[in-house]
């Protein structure tokens, strides 16, 4: 018999709420796997493989389903970058379990299964060369997060590359978080199309 195929999961928690984007404040469970291949400096999330889990698709299920008590049955898939190990057995195995699947990929790799609702967040200071955008993804939103690289040009790019989503532009929590937030208003204001992020779950203090 063919052993299950093992994913790397980070971590598996709940219940919580969305943090950000256009389903910010929404109840959900959060699955994050393991390993990125990007490495962005200002990146606030362990996705490093030390600490690890090796589990097939059932236990993942089976872990999420009972992390979602109130049957919220919406899941935000993430990472690490999660489209390095997306697949067809575990989106059905959810899809199944009654899940809504969210991710949110840094754009650099095709889906290998569907999911219910797509964010990119866009890291193209972070390829040095070795990568380029997935030419075939269809976000439904695009999250850009605003750091000294980030300008109108860049938003505007975006908006040609992605014609019919939704539009964040999010400030880099890092020290210079200030400088990053009046410049994120400042990108927005200019161009209305984009909304401000911010990271509800920091402010109010939930996982």
């Amino acid at each position: 018999m063919t052993e299950p195929r093992r994913y790397l999961v980070k971590e598996m928690f709940g219940p919580t709420l969305q943090g950000e984007g256009a389903h910010a404040g929404r109840p959900c469970v959060f699955l994050r796997f393991a390993v990125c291949n990007l490495s962005c400096r200002w990146c606030d999330t362990d996705f490093a493989a030390a600490g690890s889990s090796h589990l097939d698709s059932a236990t993942i299920v089976r872990r999420l389903l009972e992390l979602d008590r109130y049957g919220s049955r919406l899941v935000i898939v993430t990472g690490g970058e999660p489209a390095l190990q997306w697949d067809v057995e575990l989106a059905t195995s959810l899809r199944d379990a009654g899940f809504s699947v969210h991710m949110e990929s840094n754009g650099t790799r095709s889906l290998a299964a569907v999911v219910d609702w797509l964010t990119i967040s866009p890291k193209p200071q972070f390829h040095d060369g070795r990568f380029a955008l997935a030419s075939e993804l269809r976000p439904s939103e695009v999250k850009v997060v605003v750091d000294d690289t980030v300008d109108e040009a860049t938003l505007e790019g975006y908006e040609r590359r992605w014609g019919a989503c939704l539009y964040f532009a999010q400030p880099c929590q890092d020290a210079e978080y200030a400088r990053h937030l009046a410049r994120a208003i400042s990108l927005v204001s200019q161009r209305p199309r984009w909304r401000l992020s911010l990271q509800l779950h920091k402010i109010i203090g939930v996982a």
